[in-house]
């Protein structure tokens, strides 16, 4: 995708990146930041790419990806193949690559095309797990016979690899004899379909006995090494025995296994995760913005040569995001220097802040927003949150020196949370910032999970500079204005586009007075990717003549515009329901909100806008125009809120004029195509996607000229800037 900034545009971007890293330093501020971009073939098919987190082509793109991302961006590299995520309901943890580099920039690996890269079958044998083995035994000057063969439990006669007892102790391998205690083998696996490294009957060995072991075994034709448990240095070593015994042996498209070492800035790791929907990928922490922008630009390159992209093409021809987070992770270099412990104050300033501009929560985010999102904001949770976060706030920024930092990330745990008490589900996430209860969640990393990823890596990289330049406003000048009570506001005017960008302007503003100079129009790319244009009225006000002077020259037309663009809407939390036995709970996602702006408030005096004959509210706009929302049944779903309300679709927009009450304009918006006839798949590619967005769009000139008869309606306090078209009896279109 091409960029939106030309050169001088972005040089001015890279300025602004530069202010950024003055205004932290100047603050002494250590502030790494990363993020978890994610990814989908260019054509997705398979529920591999819609919900589901494993399928048939995930693995094999994760590895081509990896390879591409070593080759060139990150050469002397790693791919070591590890388990990852494991969720309730789910019989295995879904598996991660690693591409592991060293910072001191020399090579952990030499050559990459030793590893698979493709998930196609292999032509290695037993013969070669057993012939490795023995070789790599011989470099780590251990003794080779302590090597035993192993089998699945239901072919227990049939070796599928061999296993070595290893070990790195005070500077020496060391290997063990297993065969007092399980015998010559083969030794039987635990059932499963993991590797066999985890599948070991390391339970009847002797208290004496090694339980770190290294396999070599066969899956799918396919050498797989499977690494034990190491400390840094020692895995670093045999990752080197490892690839010598591989070059003197000639073997290649081999598969790295196993576990990593602890985590080490010494060694800077880039993810590739299996998620649902889509391929994630947790870039490296980097220490200033400029390097996340190097690496976001190679990554998405990468990407590209391998057929993956950053976006979906819905049926309707509406271009969406991924579906998958693009959360931004901020901490510092390593857990105990987190700034967000450093300075107390900036984790309440942030939370402060985010509460205070809702285009925050809304501009940047994935078409599933709201409360039972995966990123409600603080009060959109429970109604208690922002009381309750205030003293929070309060505490945290008043807290002793050495600080208790389990008892800090308490202050927020139980509040950054959804309906449900899920701590990760949050805006701003602590899940990893220091967790009493989970060792691996001791990282001093704040997560902002409002972020979806943007199809253009400078977009995204420019989202990222901005709430890079806000921690940084916030932490020369901590924010300790009181929580807003938005109450209905928030949903009824910050999920229209305009609203949201006037808060994105102010925003700027205040960086700009912190001496960081954002500029606003920075912002423009991801708001049209979020909030893309539907269609407009193009039209002209004729100005009354002056009654006193007749003879003066007729006054010339003054043109204006309204312009529909697509807004936001939640998707409520319905109650529990029978589901293949069980029960589940869904959301109801047949709603849909669209804007209407006029570019001059001046012309409501001479007409309004009608949608399906009931009458717009427009509130005024800080550029002198005005802007309303529109809220409809896009779909009829079972189960849903309201299910006597029927579907409006297709909307009937209509310019009226106030003297006459005559159309002067009208169209009709589709949520579908106006032939409601099924689509035969999605959109090919980008140009029949425009294609069927643009005759969603159909002037409607079939009414123009007609009278209209205006009715009178209310707007509830929670609807002040919305039309919510459930409230009113159906009108004809």
């Amino acid at each position: 995708m091409p960029t939106p900034y030309p050169a001088p545009v972005w040089k001015s971007v890279r300025a602004c990146g530069d202010a950024v890293e003055i205004s932290l330093a100047r603050s002494g501020v250590l502030l790494t930041m990363g993020g978890e971009p994610t990814f989908v073939p260019v054509a997705p098919t398979g529920a591999e790419w819609q919900t589901a987190a494993l399928g048939p082509t995930k693995l094999a793109y994760a590895r081509k990806l990896a390879r591409e991302l070593i080759r060139t961006a990150f050469p002397g590299s790693v791919v070591l193949e590890t388990s990852g995520k494991h969720y309730p309901g789910e019989p295995l943890p879904r598996w991660a690559l690693l591409i592991q580099r060293r910072a001191d920039k020399q090579p952990v690996w030499r050559d990459v095309t030793r590893l698979r890269a493709d998930t196609e079958p292999g032509t290695h044998t037993v013969a070669d797990t057993k012939k490795f083995l023995a070789a790599l035994a011989t470099a780590l000057a251990v003794d080779a016979t302590h090597s035993l063969p192993f089998a699945e439990p239901d072919q227990p006669a049939e070796v599928i690899g061999y296993v070595l007892p290893l070990d790195h102790s005070t500077g020496t391998w060391i290997t063990d004899d297993w065969t007092p205690a399980l015998g010559a083998g083969p030794l039987p696996l635990f059932p499963g379909e993991s590797p066999a490294g985890l599948r070991l009957p390391l339970g009847e060995l002797g208290e004496k006995n090694l339980r770190l072991a290294l396999t070599a075994e066969i899956r799918t034709g396919t050498l797989t090494l499977f690494i034990p448990p190491l400390l840094l240095s020692s895995y670093l070593a045999l990752l080197v025995a490892i690839e010598g015994v591989l070059v003197a042996q000639k073997l290649r498209d081999v598969v790295l296994a196993g576990y990593a070492p602890p985590a080490d800035p010494k060694l800077p790791t880039v993810g590739l995760a299996s998620d649902p929907g889509v391929l994630e990928i947790n870039v490296s922490p980097c220490d200033t913005w400029a390097d996340y922008d190097l690496q976001l630009t190679q990554l998405y390159a990468a990407a590209a040569s391998c057929g993956l992209c950053a976006r979906k093409l819905q049926f309707n021809g509406r271009e969406v995001g991924t579906g998958g987070g693009a959360h931004l992770v901020f901490g510092g270099p390593v857990g105990l220097l987190s700034p967000f412990f450093a300075f107390p104050a900036l984790l309440p300033s942030a939370i402060r802040y985010f509460q205070h501009h809702p285009a925050l929560s809304f501009a940047f985010t994935g078409a599933y927003l709201g409360p039972s999102s995966q990123a409600p904001r603080i009060d959109e949770s429970t109604y208690e949150a922002l009381y309750e976060l205030e003293i929070a706030c309060a505490g945290a920024e008043n807290f002793g020196r050495p600080q208790n930092l389990a008892l800090f990330d308490l202050l927020f745990r139980d509040l950054l949370m959804d309906r449900s008490g899920n701590t990760h589900r949050a805006e701003i996430s602590v899940d990893k910032l220091w967790n009493p209860f989970a060792p691996n969640g001791r990282l001093g990393l704040v997560e902002f999970r409002a972020f979806e990823t943007h199809p253009a890596a400078p977009v995204q990289s420019a989202v990222a500079l901005f709430i890079r330049a806000i921690l940084a406003r916030l932490a020369a000048d901590p924010f300790k204005t009181p929580f807003i009570r938005w109450a209905g506001e928030l949903h009824d005017r910050f999920f229209l586009p305009a609203f949201v960008w006037e808060d994105l302007a102010k925003i700027c503003a205040d960086l700009k007075a912190h001496d960081i100079p954002f500029d606003p129009d920075w912002l423009r790319a991801p708001w049209e990717f979020r909030f893309p244009k539907l269609g407009e009225f193009a039209l002209a006000l004729t100005p009354p003549a002056d009654p006193e002077k007749p003879e003066a020259e007729k006054p010339k037309p003054v043109p204006f515009t309204v312009e529909f663009r697509q807004a936001l809407e939640a998707w409520p939390l319905l109650g529990e329901s029978p589901n293949a036995g069980t029960v589940s709970r869904s959301v109801d996602s047949s709603l849909d909100r669209i804007e209407a702006r006029l570019s001059d408030a001046k012309v409501l005096e001479s007409g309004l806008l009608l949608v399906n004959g009931l009458p717009c509210e427009f509130r005024p706009t800080s550029d002198g125009g005005a802007a309303c929302g529109i809220r409809y049944r896009a779909f009829y779903l079972t189960p849903s809120l309201q299910p006597h309300v029927p579907v409006h679709a297709p909307l009937l927009l209509e310019w009226v004029d106030r003297e006459t009450l005559v159309v002067v304009a009208a169209a009709r918006w589709h949520v579908w195509n106006p032939t409601n006839a099924q689509y035969p798949a999605a959109p090919a590619d980008d140009s029949e996607a425009a294609a069927r967005r643009a005759e969603r769009w159909q002037p409607w000139p079939h009414t123009v000229g007609q009278s209209r008869f205006v009715p009178k309606i209310d707007f509830p306090p929670e609807g002040k800037y919305t039309l919510d078209l459930r409230r009113y009896p159906a009108q004809a279109r």
